[in-house]
């Protein structure tokens, strides 16, 4: 490859992405927002709910998998109409300097 053209053709036909989409219609309050986070609704959509890594307002710094996981199981509780799981405080493990 030498030249601009060839290089962006070939990254049109071999470039692929491993990142997982997310973000995209975020969840919360805010004029902003799409999703309603107490029912998974889309604003103004009644019966309409989203429930996928789509709804985090902001991306993650590590895999996707868990938190979408968490998403999944917190909106079916939602969905079957079961009260939420009560609060827990965790600690944080730190490595040690």
């Amino acid at each position: 490859m030498r030249t601009d053209a060839e290089i962006i053709d070939w990254v049109a036909r071999e470039g692929e992405t491993a990142l997982h989409p997310s973000c995209t219609c975020r969840m919360g309050i805010d004029a902003g927002s799409v999703v309603d986070p107490m029912t998974n609704e889309v604003h103004g959509v009644k019966g309409l709910r989203v429930v996928d890594a789509s709804v985090m307002p902001k991306i993650t710094n590590a895999n996707i998998y868990a938190p979408t996981r968490m998403i999944a199981e917190k909106a079916a509780d939602v969905i079957l109409g079961r009260p939420p799981l009560p609060r827990i405080e965790v600690g944080r493990a730190r490595h040690a300097a």
